[in-house]
C-alpha cells in the first residue's frame, strides 16, 4: 500500500467517524469544522450559511479548476453490520458511512494537498443531501474564475458529462365527508380525485418513454407518497400525492408539470412544487463538458440518471463535470464501501489535475 493511500485512508477514518448526516443537519455538532481547522497544511475558511449548513473553501495560488465535495451523508439505517462511523479496512475495500458518497473524495483531497501543491480551490459544502443545496447556491453567488469545476461523486473515476434534472411536486385534494352509503362519493371523494390524477399523469408520463438525450430516454416518473381518507365507509375529505420526475436535458419541467395538470383549482386541487433543479448540462448541450473532461484527460462516463449539483453550476454558466471515485450502487445502503483500488487511481488524478 502506497504512502499517498496510507494517507487517505488516514484522513478517511476521521472524515467517516464525525456524524455528518442529513437530516439532523448538525454539522458544527459532529466536530469535522474542528478537525479540518486543526490541520497545519491547509487555512480553511468556514462561512455559516445557518440552519446547519457551513461552505468550507480552501485556496492557494492561482488554481485553474474548482473542485466540490460535499461532506454530509444520508442517516445510517439499522441494517449496519459494522459500526457506521468506524472505518472498516479490509484487503479490498474500506467500509463506512460517507466512505463511497462522498467522503473518499474529500479524503483523496486532503491527502495530495499535504503532500504539497502550490494551486488549490476546493469547496467542501455541508447539505447536498438536505435536498436545497444552500451551499453551492449561495457559493455560486460569488465571482467564480475557473477554467472548469470538477464536483465529486461516485462516478467509477469517470466524468460524468450528462445526467437527468430532479422535480418534485404535492398534489392535495379535497372532498366533502359523509357516510360512503351516499352515490355522491363517486364524485365527492377526494380519493377518487386523486386516483382519477394518478391515472391521468402516469399516462402522460408514458408518452415521454419516447423522449431521448444521449443513452437516457423517458421520464423517470413516480408517485412517491400517497395518503388520505380515514376508513372505507366515510367519503374521504382529504388526499396527498407527492410525485416527482427526472427531466432529460432541454426538457421544461414547469411545462411537464403543466402537461401533467399538476395545478391549483379553487376548492378541488392544490399544487405546491418541491424541489427543483435543472440536468447537466443545464441547457442541453454537453460538447463543451466532453472537451472539459478530454482536457483533463478523463475517461467519459455514459449518461447517469442521478441527480448531482455540477448542474446548479451549469445553470450559472459555469463548465461543471462530475467525477469522483466509488460506485453509486454501493451508496445510500448499509456498508458502503469504496474498493482500494478506486481510491489509488483517484488519488492520481486527483494529484495530476488540482493546479
Amino acid at each position: 500500500m502506497s504512502s499517498l493511500l496510507n494517507s487517505c485512508l488516514r484522513h478517511l477514518e476521521l472524515l467517516v467517524s464525525f456524524n455528518t448526516s442529513n437530516p439532523p443537519r448538525k454539522t458544527k455538532e459532529s466536530g469535522i469544522l474542528d478537525y479540518l481547522e486543526s490541520l497545519t497544511f491547509i487555512k480553511p475558511k468556514i462561512d455559516d450559511l445557518d440552519n446547519g449548513s457551513f461552505n468550507v473553501t480552501l485556496s492557494k495560488g492561482a488554481p485553474k479548476y474548482l473542485f466540490n465535495v460535499h461532506l454530509d451523508t444520508v442517516p445510517a439505517s439499522e441494517n449496519w453490520q459494522t459500526d457506521p462511523y468506524s472505518l472498516k479496512i479490509t484487503d479490498t475495500k474500506a467500509i463506512g458511512l460517507g466512505a463511497c458518497d462522498i467522503k473518499s473524495a474529500a479524503a483523496c483531497i486532503l491527502s495530495v494537498i499535504e503532500e504539497g501543491l502550490d494551486n488549490y480551490a476546493i469547496l467542501f459544502s455541508t447539505d447536498e443531501e438536505a435536498g436545497q443545496s444552500t451551499c453551492v447556491k449561495r457559493f455560486i453567488e460569488s465571482n467564480l474564475a475557473y477554467q472548469g469545476i470538477i464536483v465529486a461523486e461516485p462516478t467509477n473515476n469517470k466524468a460524468v458529462t450528462c445526467h437527468r434534472g430532479i422535480a418534485t411536486g404535492t398534489m392535495e385534494f379535497s372532498g366533502i365527508s359523509g357516510h360512503s352509503s351516499d352515490s355522491r362519493a363517486m364524485n365527492d371523494s377526494a380519493i377518487h380525485k386523486q386516483t382519477n390524477w394518478s391515472f391521468k399523469a402516469l399516462e402522460i408520463a408514458k408518452v415521454y418513454e419516447n423522449h431521448k438525450f444521449e443513452s437516457l430516454n423517458g421520464l423517470a416518473f413516480n408517485l412517491g407518497a400517497v395518503q388520505g381518507g380515514i376508513k372505507p365507509n366515510i367519503i374521504a375529505e382529504y388526499a396527498e400525492t407527492k410525485f416527482g420526475f427526472r427531466p432529460l436535458p432541454g426538457q421544461d419541467p414547469y411545462q411537464i408539470f403543466t402537461e401533467l395538470n399538476a395545478k391549483s383549482v379553487e376548492g378541488d386541487s392544490k399544487f405546491t412544487s418541491g424541489f427543483i433543479a435543472p440536468s447537466l448540462p443545464a441547457r442541453g448541450d454537453s460538447q463543451n463538458l466532453k472537451k472539459l473532461a478530454n482536457n483533463l484527460r478523463l475517461e467519459i462516463s455514459e449518461p447517469v440518471n442521478f441527480w448531482t449539483e455540477a448542474a446548479l453550476f451549469s445553470e450559472a454558466g459555469h463548465d461543471a463535470i462530475v467525477f469522483g471515485p466509488g460506485d453509486i450502487r454501493n451508496a445510500h445502503q448499509p456498508n458502503e464501501f469504496v474498493m482500494l483500488k478506486d481510491l489509488s487511481i483517484a488519488l492520481e488524478i486527483y494529484k495530476e489535475i488540482i493546479q
